[in-house]
């Protein structure tokens, strides 16, 4: 697998959990088939293949009422240019259509969260449809604002406007992930033998979503999923969030009241920090835009310190149990957002007990 062609931004990723939502949607729908491996950040935003034959797929989403796509604007150079390179090639379109292979049966999706203008609307489809001819009219008009793109393999403009599908979405994350969450639950209850809870659902979206798709798309080099491969990632989720595995067997589940006792936590303040865990993922599951990337910092950051304090343990540096524990708390109050109060310490710690709950026991000698 190559490095993406802007893979710089893959590590400062942030603002994509509508995206993030969309390629768990590519995913499952290449657990039903339509697709035989799927990788994002890659070449585009998301890349599926059926065989060797790739579709790219660029999300481009808007704010606020009244705002719409047009052929105007996914034909318009990147106004944020400077003037000597405000060209076609720095359109959505074109780079869409620009700087990857294109083998015959190559297409190309410009995924939308609102319904758009009626000329653009003509390449619009279903997911997992093909869409109605484009009238000659339309088809000619973007191909003229596109003049002067040189897309690989000696194909024309006219060639990639031919193969270019608008999917309409649904006009929020939050409504994109209640898509994925009811598509997921027949697979779960079919791993399970049986339906599953509404939270077991919820926290294996969660999963998939925030920590899986999220952060492996801010790795240096992109990654593709076969069928294969991502159902045995479903179901070892699926494994980690219900404790029972596909044969009907179970394994018990360490609570984080069991995981704090390592660490001389008494099981009265286990219990409160149990319920601001449970609190703090209610408030995540709600937060939307910049307040939901404030908390997905502050948990990268709590993560961070909690990496490095297993690191000192494991090092002999700092002892497993309670000194390593305050040494995690410790860090966390130090923090500078902490120690300004610009974020609460309450709320940095029911962080710290969610990421406690869902990793290896950070503070037993055996972890």
């Amino acid at each position: 697998m190559t490095l993406a062609p802007a893979d710089g931004g893959r590590r400062s990723r942030r603002g994509f959990l509508y995206q993030d939502a969309v390629t768990l949607l590519d995913c499952l729908d290449m657990l039903a088939g339509h697709w035989t491996e799927v990788s994002w950040e890659d070449l585009e935003d998301i890349v599926c293949r059926r065989g060797d034959v790739p579709v790219y797929r660029q999300v481009k989403t808007v704010e606020g009422a009244n705002k719409r796509h047009s052929i105007a604007d996914v034909v318009r150079p990147d106004q944020a240019k400077k003037d000597e390179k405000r060209t076609a090639d720095t359109s959505y379109l074109g780079k869409l259509f620009l700087g990857k292979p294109l083998p015959d049966g190559t297409r190309f999706t410009l995924i939308v969260n609102e319904t758009p203008a009626i000329d653009l609307y003509e390449f619009a489809c279903e997911r997992g449809a093909q869409r109605d001819p484009v009238s000659a009219e339309i088809r000619s008009k973007v191909v003229e604002r596109l003049n002067g793109l040189a897309p690989a393999d000696s194909r024309g403009v006219g060639w990639c406007v031919d193969r270019l599908d608008v999917l309409i979405t649904a006009r929020t994350g939050d409504q994109v992930e209640l898509e994925a969450h009811q598509r997921l639950v027949p697979l779960v209850q079919t791993y399970l033998g049986q339906e599953p809870f509404p939270s077991e659902v919820d926290e294996v979206l969660k999963w998939l979503v925030s920590v899986h798709i999220a952060r492996s798309a801010a790795d240096l080099r992109p990654q593709s999923h076969t069928v294969e491969d991502f159902r045995a990632l479903l179901e070892d989720c699926i494994r980690r969030v219900t404790g029972r595995h596909s044969d009907g067997s179970t394994e018990r589940l360490t609570s984080l009241q069991e995981k704090l006792r390592p660490a001389g936590v008494p099981e009265a303040e286990a219990k409160r920090q149990h319920e601001s865990m449970l609190a703090f993922r209610q408030t995540h599951r709600r937060s939307l835009g910049l307040s939901r990337q404030r908390f997905d910092a502050l948990s990268d950051k709590v993560y961070a310190i909690c990496q490095l304090v297993s690191a000192k343990r494991r090092a002999g540096l700092i002892e497993a149990g309670p000194s390593a524990y305050a040494a995690t708390i410790l860090a966390i109050s130090e923090m500078s957002e902490v120690a300004s109060n610009e974020v609460p310490l309450s709320d940095a710690l029911a962080v710290l007990s969610d990421i406690t709950a869902r990793c290896q026991n950070r503070y037993d000698d055996a972890s």
